[in-house]
């Protein structure tokens, strides 16, 4: 267990302009809807002349949540946002919807015929369960339907929706384990249809603080990540001029969609996440060629630049090989800067080599067909989880 301040860690702009959550609002002209609202609407008013498919019960979603919205918060390695189901059918315990998109999903529209109702396959993937976490526990995964990204703000931070969505009754299948293992669909089985649902996870002051994101940067702020690997983020108010490691001081704004202010500079966070006393630290982004940090320090975790001997004090263990090099321990980081990885067993725990720096990758499609894709799995206090940081490997599918 690695404890910085209380937090639990262990290896294995449009502010005003998009809300948070799914509130009941007031209906708006159509002169006056965006482009992702048009969209929406054009969505829901063609779901209202659909049927459901023969022998398909017709389900409605609750409102929908991405990991940090969750208590205990949980970060997937992909952006998963989950909803409870209603009029689902089976026993008195809780049904719930998951749409799961691959990090890397662009904005538009997607036909869920193309992940062959497989949740090892698909990239944008919807899928239900029954009963679940308990014994009765049943898996349903679309095989057909329509999926529109209407706008992302960051990865975890999206607005969407979901029409003519048949989930099919089905069964875990090849790969049976691994972070992601696969489906069929169960022949005769039961079948659930969601006519129309959209979703909204974009909370006020929501930022993407990856490199060469539109609000990774904003004059007088800063994207501070709320992940470890740093892909969804809050914004601050940069209002000073301190920087590197110069004491600091926060101020919450006053209510919901005022940002808090600092004393730091432009891109510059203040956090007292890897020290006593709050500090200034450089915001950075590991995946970028060259993340920016001052001289001496790293891209480290949350995406701030610090010394990589702040780090191994509280256990993050870092190995001196590059990518593609046999490692010399099981470091979770491995490589140089621009150029991170993990060292991964390719071989098991009872093969004759020694791990492999493996590169990190953000989205499971960038990673080989067949591949799994590993995590790092961070607990967080409250009994969280963070898996951002992910990797691909040979899965043997």
């Amino acid at each position: 267990m690695k404890s910085v301040n209380g937090l639990g860690w262990s290896a294995m702009l449009l502010v005003g302009v998009v809300g948070c959550g799914q509130q009941t609002q007031a209906p708006v002209a159509p002169e006056q809807q965006t482009p992702e609202q048009a969209q929406i609407v054009v969505a829901e008013q063609e779901a209202r002349f659909l049927n459901p498919p023969a022998g398909c019960t017709e389900i409605s979603v609750g409102e929908m949540y991405n990991g940090i919205q969750l208590t205990p918060v949980q970060y997937e390695r992909q952006p998963t946002f989950r909803g409870d189901a209603v009029n689902f059918g089976g026993g008195a315990t809780r049904d719930e919807v998951r749409i799961r998109l691959d990090l890397n999903t662009r904005p538009g529209l997607y036909d869920l015929a193309l992940g062959g109702a497989n949740t090892f396959t698909c990239e944008q993937c919807v899928f239900a369960y029954q009963d679940i976490g308990t014994s009765t526990q049943k898996l349903f995964v679309a095989d057909s339907g329509a999926l529109l990204l209407a706008l992302p703000v960051s990865p975890q931070q999206t607005i969407g929706a979901v029409s003519n969505v048949v989930l099919r009754e089905s069964k875990v299948s090849t790969p049976t384990s691994g972070p992601y293992t696969g489906s069929t669909v169960v022949p005769g089985g039961e079948c659930r249809w969601i006519r129309f649902a959209t979703w909204n996870t974009v909370r006020p002051g929501g930022c993407d603080p990856r490199q060469g994101s539109l609000t990774s940067n904003l004059p007088g702020t800063a994207c501070v990540a709320d992940d470890y690997a740093a892909s969804d983020g809050t914004l601050q108010r940069a209002l000073g001029t301190k920087t590197q490691g110069e004491a600091c001081t926060a101020t919450p704004g006053d209510g919901e969609y005022e940002l808090t202010t600092t004393d730091c500079h432009q891109g510059f966070a203040c956090t007292d996440l890897l020290s006593n006393d709050a500090q200034c630290l450089k915001t950075c982004d590991f995946m970028a060629a060259n993340p920016g940090c001052p001289s001496g320090t790293i891209c480290g975790v949350y995406g701030l630049c610090i010394e990589q001997a702040v780090l191994e004090p509280f256990g993050f263990y870092f190995d001196p090989a590059v990518i593609g090099e046999e490692c010399q321990s099981s470091g979770e980081f491995c490589g140089v800067e621009g150029a991170r990885g993990t060292c991964f067993d390719l071989d098991g725990a009872a093969g004759p080599k020694a791990p492999t720096c493996v590169p990190y990758h953000r989205a499971r499609s960038e990673c080989a067909p067949g591949d799994g894709f590993g995590y790092m799995a961070y607990p967080l206090v409250g009994g969280g989880w963070d898996r951002s940081y992910g990797f691909c490997y040979d899965d043997g599918v």
